[in-house]
């Protein structure tokens, strides 16, 4: 936990200065003229370090709080502290980060207990909102950058840093289901899914509910949270994972059923705990989200899910945003080089992290300057 870690630094500041002075004696008989050996991915570390020393910063982070293990809080009662206390394979990175930048970023985590849906934009410059970054396992898209309403693309709100982590699609089934793959999903069939996410846009494409660019198969009726319907017609009605894009007036979507006994149900939930209660339960028949997070799910169902048909012909990208102006962009630029270090280039991923925790602090306390 980040500030627990900060907290951590200081109290044992004694400590840390006495290793250093016994590093110094112990190394009073070499070379001290050698400078310290770093990993290549490491290479611009020591000159970001020397501009942050000089300009030290203080980051809002804004941290979405129901996606285990990649980005969730140690509670979702929001009254509680600990709702701001991140925890996954995202905190553990920016716990790294503030390592590795000799603690000249200092991190306020705040957590993001809302729908998914639109979380990226809350870095946008704006008096509303309070955040410098915001993370969750937020899929990198171009249309994801601007506002809702804004067809032409003209003006972007937030930029998204270098991808960090790839994950893929997957289905969350019981155990006992006979589904495999997404063309074993008929009528009959209820899929659980979160609005706006990628598990969304492409479970519709997969399932052919929607065609390639989105848009729902005519005669699809949507249903929204206040009962009222609509139904579709050639190319009237489309759902993407950005706001930008998906049609207006369907935000409150509750439920989809297509024409044809070739295609599931859809149903809607808030969070991915209803998700996962709901699929164990018996309340839909598959989930459709990332397989870290349904893998997780498996790993923690004592034998009653399992996960199926990943799309491994689609990988995505995974990134923090940051609001799209000069100080987003120097603090994007800050970030992409000191996470390059800790994952290696890219080759330090979730599956590392998942086997050691530690392996980004690890990291950071060998490429330190």
């Amino acid at each position: 936990m980040i500030c627990s870690i900060l907290e951590t630094t200081r109290n044992h500041l004694p400590l840390v200065v006495f290793c250093g002075l016994v590093l110094l004696v112990a190394g009073c008989g070499g070379n001290d003229s050698d400078p310290k050996p770093v990993d290549a991915a490491c290479a611009d570390v020591g000159s970001v370090i020397n501009d942050l020393a000089s300009d030290p910063r203080n980051v809002v982070y804004g941290f979405y709080t129901d996606f285990e293990p990649m980005s969730y809080a140690d509670t979702q009662d929001r009254s509680d502290p600990a709702f701001h206390r991140p925890l996954g394979y995202e905190p553990s990175l920016i716990e790294a980060v503030n390592e590795l930048s000799g603690e000249w970023l200092q991190f306020r985590p705040i957590g993001i207990g809302e729908e998914f849906s639109g979380i990226w934009l809350l870095s946008a410059a704006d008096p509303h909102n309070p955040f410098d970054m915001v993370g969750g396992g937020i899929t990198v898209l171009p249309d994801r950058r601007y506002a809702q309403g804004d067809r032409e693309r003209e003006k972007p709100l937030i930029t998204f840093g270098d991808g960090h982590v790839k994950i893929f699609q997957s289905l969350l089934v019981r155990n006992e289901s006979s589904i495999n793959s997404h063309d074993d999903l008929v009528s009959s069939h209820t899929v659980g899914l979160l609005k706006g996410t990628t598990g969304e846009s492409r479970l519709l494409q997969l399932a052919e509910i929607a065609d390639a660019r989105g848009y729902l198969r005519p005669g699809t009726i949507i249903t929204l949270e206040d009962d009222s319907t609509l139904t579709t017609e050639e190319q009237s009605h489309r759902i993407t994972a950005s706001e930008s894009t998906t049609t207006p007036g369907i935000e409150t979507r509750k439920r989809l059923v297509g024409p044809g006994d070739d295609i599931p149900e859809i149903q809607y939930f808030s969070s991915e705990n209803e998700q996962i209660e709901a699929v164990t339960d018996g309340a839909v028949d598959a989930v459709a989200r990332g397989e870290v997070g349904n893998q997780h799910a498996a790993d923690n169902s004592n034998g009653e899910l399992r996960v199926t048909a990943v799309d491994r012909d689609n990988s995505e990208d995974i990134a923090f945003s940051y609001p799209h102006t000069p100080e987003g962009d120097s603090l994007r630029g800050i970030m992409d080089k000191l996470i390059n270090c800790l994952t290696d280039g890219g080759s330090i991923g979730f599956a590392q992290w998942h086997e050691n925790p530690r392996i980004f602090l690890e990291r950071a306390e060998r490429n330190a300057p």
